[in-house]
């Protein structure tokens, strides 16, 4: 089956009936089962076994973790002795040699990395500095060709490179969000390209290709920033989707269906997208649902446990309102007038009370009830990201979010990040064109020259470039010039452009970076960091944030993440002020002081 072939069968899959103010409460109560079943359980295992065991904490820390982010009653007293195994028991991250299994620390690690990234995004920050030592040790792993290879194989459990290479790539996306700091972001560009690789050689001849790599490539290409309206990822999903059996499920050989299989494979599609009101995904939980054990389980024994993990995180995607949106889609450039259409579904069978639209975090048209249509023009939008909000309250109070991310004008690169390594300094973009769009990445260097204290762009002293694709583009700023004398040390600015097949520039970015050691890099500058919020309490992502000289001066801007954190490098000694914008809120403005081998904070609150 050509992964560029989708079928009547398929096209009838997507599409489901609009949904009702209330749900089946019986798919909430099947997870909540299901969580219970799997803290107490892994509890048990750890107290027994007295280590930690890679798959079997790892994946129940980050199941719990998703659990508690869509409003599921986690066992405290069990998510305890977890995360105390997972820290302390034999192999635990604060043991000595860190987070290690026996004779497999790369697979203990990848694993490991996954469910600390899932616990930092979605319950609170205790293992933030555990995360962040882990992607660091991470990075040591991946190889020439972008991917991450473990240490042990054994199917299903642990499946290869491409799940290595995911769990790396979910681990240094949380690193970024939580950090700002746009070394991590190359290593994600390789990590993509590689997956993105190994998807496209499937095309046309995919029969033989196992499940679990199916599910990892869907996953990593989602960690990476890629939504289905982008072809390697729609291909892959779409692929996914045609794997399912006539029964609901998933399974790891042809006509059977597993609770791991169709567990894993539910909350690979949700992660790239899909809602439970998705055909594929409701028949998915539905089929979960009628295969659970009285005990919340769904096997017996080890087996048993392996079944339970990967069932517990499809069916814990299910948030206690369902949100369907129509009329837009993830990543997608959006038309001159968007009619966004929402229904909500209430699961906990009590009903909807409201759905409110925000757009940039500015409500823009709410709605009593369980449906809302709204009629964007989206003409004035300012060229860049832009934010849309789904929020729906049921009659309990309780509120469920759905974000999508979508972009206006001219905007085709995104996500510049900078990261020296033994070959220089690699430069990356992640390319969001439309794939009917043609023409070219160009990167220009400049050197940074001091002018009235400031580093302003000079002299051009490299450029490369290539055709524009979908993905990744990564360039490496190398030791020497085409003079063959070696480039100095020091900072430089890194100009991307997209260039269209008439030769006009339609965007230009611009990245100030330093060619040289991080450990340098540091010793010589001040960094000015800080996390932006909402008076709600929401994280202010997509923010524009100016760091300003004593004279008024521009001297770095950026965009907050979607953690709503920022970060300014290769900031020279001084006092500045940190300027933040964003439309529809007041402008704000903080005092900071930078010096070498410092980070300076600088977190607003904005009203």
């Amino acid at each position: 089956m050509s992964l560029l072939r989708p079928t009547l069968v398929l096209s009838l899959l997507l599409t489901l009936p609009a949904l009702g103010a209330q749900g089946d409460p019986k798919v909430r109560e099947a997870a909540q089962r299901g969580i219970t079943f799997l803290a107490r359980s892994t509890a048990a295992w750890q107290k027994q076994n007295q280590c930690y065991g890679c798959h079997v904490q790892a994946v129940t820390l980050e199941g719990l973790a998703v659990g508690k982010h869509h409003q599921y009653t986690v066992p405290a007293e069990e998510l305890k002795i977890i995360l105390e195994g997972v820290l302390h028991s034999n192999g635990g991250a604060r043991t000595t040699g860190g987070l290690s299994q026996n004779l497999f620390p790369r697979t203990a690690r990848t694993f490991g990395g996954v469910a600390f990234a899932r616990y930092d995004q979605y319950v609170d920050s205790k293992l933030r500095d555990d995360l962040l030592q882990l992607a660091r040790t991470l990075l040591e792993y991946q190889g020439e060709d972008g991917s991450v290879t473990g240490d042990h194989q054994s199917y299903p459990v642990t499946a290869g490179p491409l799940q290595a290479t995911y769990q790396a790539m979910q681990t240094w996306r949380q690193a970024y969000a939580r950090t700002a700091d746009d070394s991590w972001l190359g290593p994600i560009r390789r990590a993509e390209k590689f997956v993105a690789q190994k998807a496209a050689s499937w095309e046309g001849n995919p029969q033989g290709v196992y499940l679990q790599d199916v599910n990892y490539a869907l996953l990593g290409l989602t960690a990476a920033g890629a939504s289905r309206s982008e072809d390697v990822a729609g291909k892959v999903a779409r692929y996914l989707v045609s794997l399912q059996n006539a029964d609901g499920g998933w399974g790891f050989s042809k006509g059977s269906s597993e609770p791991f299989a169709t567990g894993q494979t539910v909350y690979a599609l949700r992660q790239a997208g899909f809602t439970e009101e998705d055909a594929p995904v409701a028949k998915g939980i539905r089929w979960l649902v009628s295969h659970q054990q009285k005990d919340g389980g769904w096997g017996a024994g080890g087996s048993g446990k392996a079944e339970a993990l990967w069932a517990v995180l499809g069916l814990v995607s299910v948030d206690v309102v369902s949100l369907k949106v129509s009329g837009l889609q993830d990543g997608e450039h959006v038309a001159p007038t968007q009619t966004v259409q929402v229904e909500a579904r209430d699961n906990e069978g009590k009903g909807i009370q409201k759905v409110e639209l925000l757009i940039d975090d500015k409500s823009v048209q709410a709605a009593q009830g369980g449906k809302l249509s709204y009629t964007w023009e989206t003409q004035g939008l300012s060229d860049g990201k832009h934010t849309v909000d789904v929020v729906a309250t049921n009659t309990r109070g309780q509120v469920s979010r759905r974000r999508l991310e979508v972009y206006a004008g001219n905007v085709f690169l995104t996500s510049l990040g900078s990261r020296f390594n033994s070959d220089g300094t690699e430069l990356s973009a992640r390319n969001i064109s439309p794939k009917e769009r043609t023409g070219r990445v160009e990167l220009r260097v400049r050197t940074a020259d001091l002018k009235d204290g400031q580093p302003q762009p000079g002299a051009e002293v490299f450029q490369a470039g290539r055709p524009s694709a979908q993905g990744p583009m990564t360039f490496t700023f190398g030791g020497r010039g085409k003079d063959g004398k070696p480039f100095r040390t020091g900072r430089y600015f890194a100009e991307f452009s997209f260039v269209d097949e008439k030769g006009t520039v339609l965007q230009q970015e611009r990245l100030l970076f330093t060619h040289d050691t991080p450990e340098s890099q540091f010793a010589q500058y001040g960094e000015v960091a800080g996390g932006l919020s909402l008076e709600n309490g929401q994280q202010a992502s997509n923010a524009k944030v100016e760091l300003v000289d004593e004279k008024g001066r521009v001297v770095q801007a950026t965009t907050s993440n979607e953690a709503g954190q920022f970060r300014f490098k290769s900031v020279d000694q001084g006092k500045y002020k940190v300027r933040v914008r964003k439309n529809g809120f007041k402008d704000a403005e903080l005092p900071v002081s930078s010096a070498p081998a410092q980070e300076s904070a600088a977190s607003m609150t904005l009203h």
